[in-house]
């Protein structure tokens, strides 16, 4: 939990005031960028990554760790609407593209 409310906080403070995001799943968030393009929407999510990834958390006494996430991120402007369900179903499956290519990246492509 500390894990996660730590990583809601990093993710929400990368954000714009126009931007939303949430918690979808166990583990997993969803970010919202109004207006934002897929390169753009991109940039976004490898500085979140970099973020999570850049400081070591106190979990224990003595024990830290490094959050590492993958990312998968869609556009609105690759489907030509803005149906939810698919712009999410598309980062989804970057998502996993992103965990099956070793994980702690981000995937804004089906191929990349």
């Amino acid at each position: 939990d500390r894990v996660l409310s730590h990583a809601a906080g990093l993710i929400s403070s990368s954000l714009r005031a126009q931007d939303v995001a949430g918690r979808v799943g166990g583990e997993e968030f969803c970010v919202i960028l109004p207006g934002a393009s897929l390169t753009q929407a991109a940039e976004v999510a490898e500085r979140i990554r970099l973020k999570l990834n850049e400081k070591e958390m106190l979990i224990a006494k003595s024990t830290t760790i490094r959050i590492s996430a993958s990312l998968g991120v869609s556009s609105s402007e690759e489907t030509g609407d803005y149906d939810f369900e698919q712009l999410q179903s598309l980062a989804d499956r970057r998502l996993y593209l992103a965990k099956q290519a070793g994980r702690n990246r981000v995937f804004a492509s089906d191929n990349a």
